[in-house]
């Protein structure tokens, strides 16, 4: 039965047998509806095999030196793991836990650590939650490691708030079950100190349109960029970001963007500065388009500056208070010779409507309709509130789901009336 190494030259010794020189299943996660978008990135990623594309999850193979690039260059994934244990026997306690004592913990996680666990259990006998932890932390003692307190009540040696944290999730489905070691936290967070508004999107969903709307493709590259809408300025800088080619992670391992699995004995800091400086650079903008960025609010207006000043767009961009049916974004781009240019915004729908002054439907349709000659991509959950409005053509709709709720990507463009 796998147990602690006895000294740090064996632990050392098995780490490098075991962990650096294998290769090791990973889950990169993301919002339903974007996996292809996920997949792209992870098959850039070196030495990557077997990807495979799940619901909300895109798995894959590769040797342990890839986590460094992929929490790097990763946009569009929520999360990613590594498998510490796939697809073992559960169909009773005393089952799993035989196959659990079996993995060598100490190879993989800091003893002691303050251990979270999350359960999800699936089509399994095994329904009990609390039990399915216990026996995990039962195992991960077994192995060596102390996971710290788990439930009111349990003993345990670790330290909480000393202790370094790492989270790991036990998946029981079909009586087999699979843990893995949550890599890089939360993997939509770009920068530490960063200011948000009601309409704030995640940075990741924010890649996605970005990704979707072909930003960054030389044959539709935009040389005008307008978000009227821009909320926290998420959309713009994660535009800005694909244009340079900004590394996604280049803040995280910060104190306020710390990575959990560089607490882990296998993490090699040489490895992850080698990375920083091949993948992690801020990126450089040689001939940027025109940026304009608006919002009918002004505390929003706000903490866009504020965001894309940390993370130094301020000389490109500069936010301005204007609701959006005061702008015609014809007038608009004729005034800057535009000849490529792409409205990129998430409008307001539901209840944040009310303060702009307008049923979303309207403002919306208000907005496009003064926008003959762009492109567009929208975050928007009700195509059907385009249909009818002059010239508008859609060329791609795409369902996802953020925050549990189903909403959509658009994209299209709004051709010359006179064509």
């Amino acid at each position: 039965m796998p147990h602690a190494p006895p000294t740090p030259a064996a632990r050392l010794r098995a780490i490098k047998r075991h962990v650096w020189l294998g290769r090791h299943g990973f889950l990169a996660t993301c919002a339903p509806g974007l996996e292809s978008l996920v997949a792209e990135e992870v098959t850039r990623l070196p030495e990557v095999i077997a990807v495979e594309t799940r619901t909300g999850a895109v798995a894959f193979e590769a040797p342990f030196d890839a986590v460094y690039p992929a929490l790097l260059r990763l946009r569009v994934a929520e999360s990613l793991r590594v498998f510490l244990v796939q697809g073992v026997a559960a169909g009773s306690f005393p089952m799993l836990f035989d196959q659990l004592q079996r993995v060598r913990w100490a190879l993989w996680l800091p003893t002691p650590c303050d251990a979270t666990v999350r359960v999800r259990s699936s089509k399994s006998r095994l329904r009990d939650d609390a039990g399915l932890e216990r026996t995990l932390r039962r195992a991960l003692r077994a192995g060596g490691v102390d996971p710290g307190a788990g439930e009111a009540g349990e003993a345990g040696g670790g330290e909480i708030g000393v202790a370094p944290p790492v989270t790991l999730h036990l998946h029981v489905h079909h009586d087999r079950a699979s843990v893995t070691l949550d890599a890089g936290g939360a993997l939509h967070r770009r920068q530490g100190d960063k200011w948000v508004s009601p309409t704030t999107i995640r940075e990741t969903t924010a890649a996605a349109l970005v990704r979707l709307a072909g930003v960054n493709d030389p044959a539709n590259e935009p040389d005008l960029l307008c978000d009227p809408f821009c909320g926290s300025g998420t959309l713009l800088a994660e535009a800005l970001d694909a244009l340079s080619g900004a590394a996604a992670g280049r803040a995280r391992g910060s104190e306020a963007l710390a990575i959990p699995v560089a607490a882990s004995p296998a993490w090699k800091p040489e490895r992850w500065a080698h990375a920083r400086r091949l993948h992690g650079g801020p990126g450089a903008l040689a001939e940027a388009p025109i940026v304009l960025a608006s919002d009918a609010d002004p505390s929003a207006v706000r903490a866009a500056n504020h965001n894309l000043e940390t993370l130094g767009y301020a000389d490109r961009v500069r936010a301005e208070v204007a609701p959006a049916q005061s702008l015609d974004l014809g007038a608009i781009a004729a005034d800057r010779a535009a000849r490529r240019p792409l409205l990129i915004t998430n409008p307001p729908y539901g209840r944040l409507a009310g303060a702009r002054g307008a049923a979303p439907r309207e403002l919306l349709r208000t907005l496009l309709g003064t926008a003959a000659g762009w492109r567009f991509a929208l975050l928007y959950p009700r195509p059907s509130d385009l249909e009818g409005v002059p010239g508008v053509e859609l060329l791609e709709v795409r369902t996802i789901v953020t925050g549990g709720l189903r909403n959509a990507v658009l994209v299209g463009r709004v051709n010359d009336r006179g064509r």
